[in-house]
This record gives structure tokens, sequence and C-alpha cells, in this order.
């Protein structure tokens, strides 16, 4: 794909937020969710600090990953989605969603246009991102029916992972509307971090 469409693009427009936002994380998380080495490198550092900090989270953390690894089907696992997860335990949340994939993606498509946990939405996404399922044309020909602006910028973090370089001007006019709309927001920061993605995935 000819670089220029990104090189224009980066050099007039920036993150809406100085400092690193959801969107920004979600990038983060959904690369390091594809990385299995990675992944397991981040889970070392956060144990090790995080039971250094608080060693009273370690029982409390095991106690969520044996009712996370004992769910038996979407509803069980959509409920532990919908509440708050400990961050030792989000990945193998993912995976244990991931399990159930095909029946587990149309739900979770469904459940973003109407959701307001923004808990739910993030990890949701990493589930969508993570999928081998081809969802990219799904989700952009729902967008518009998602009634949550943060969860339309999530899921253009997703989209940088899944949609193909045709998309590319459409993300674009995505960033253009969510900053048109929300001035002062970071929404326009999902579709930015997605542009990051496609650029690092197209022009090599």
């Amino acid at each position: 794909m000819d670089k220029d469409i990104f090189d224009k693009f980066f050099s007039v427009y920036e993150p809406a937020s100085k400092m690193p936002s959801a969107q920004a994380l979600a990038h983060f998380c959904m690369k390091t969710d594809s990385n299995p080495e990675a992944d397991q490198k981040i889970q070392n550092i956060l144990s090790k600090e995080t039971f250094r900090i608080k060693p009273g989270r370690k029982k409390e953390t095991f106690g969520e990953r044996k009712r996370i690894e004992a769910a038996a089907d979407t509803d069980a696992i959509i409920k532990i989605m919908r509440g708050h997860t400990d961050t030792l335990n989000q990945s193998i949340l993912i995976n244990r969603a991931l399990s159930y994939e095909d029946e587990i993606v149309p739900e979770l498509i469904g459940m973003l246009k109407t959701s307001l946990n923004s808990g739910f939405i993030e990890i949701a996404a990493r589930v969508l991102a993570k999928s081998t399922k081809d969802i990219a044309d799904e989700l952009i020909a729902c967008f518009d029916e998602i009634k949550n602006p943060y969860a339309q910028s999530i899921i253009l973090v997703v989209l940088g992972y899944k949609a193909d370089e045709t998309r590319v001007p459409w993300v674009i006019s995505r960033y253009k509307e969510l900053k048109r709309l929300y001035p002062g927001e970071s929404y326009c920061d999902g579709a930015y971090y997605a542009l990051f993605e496609m650029q690092s995935r197209f022009c090599h």
C-alpha cells in the first residue's frame, strides 16, 4: 500500500490526549495479546510487583482464576467479563472466551452495540481482536448502531488489527468525525491507533 496516505495523516493529526489514553492502552494490550512471549513477560512482571505490594491480592486472584477456568458456557464467561477482572487474569479470561469462539464472538458484537460498561467493552474488544474470525466487515457495517462513542472508539482499535487496507480511508473519516463530534474527548484516538497499527501491517 502507498504509505503516503499514512504519512499525510500522521503529519497533520495526533492523539487527542497528551497522556496515554484508554485507546493507547487498548492498542498495547491487543498487541501483547497477539504475542504469547510478550504476554507471559507482562504477566510475570505484574505477578511479582502486585503480590509484593498487596500480599492479600494473591488469594483473590487465584480464586478468580479458578472461577474463570470453571466457566462452562458463554453465559458464565460473559458474566465474568461484565464484572471487574483482575489484570493478572485478563489474558486467561480472553483465552477462555476464545475456547467458545464460534458462539461468543457474535454475542459480544451484539452486546457492544448497547453496552455502557467500559470494562466489558475493553475486554470484549480484546477477545474480538485476538479472534480468528473475519469480523472486520461486520464491525464496520454495524458501527453506526453502536450507541456508546467509547465503544465505537475501542472497536476502531480492533479494526486496526482486523480490517484490510481498503478500509484505511474509512478509518480516517471516523477519526475526523469523532474529533468533530466530541471535541475535548479522546474518542478519535481509537481511529488514530487503528491507523498506527494498519501502517505497521501494510507498509513494511
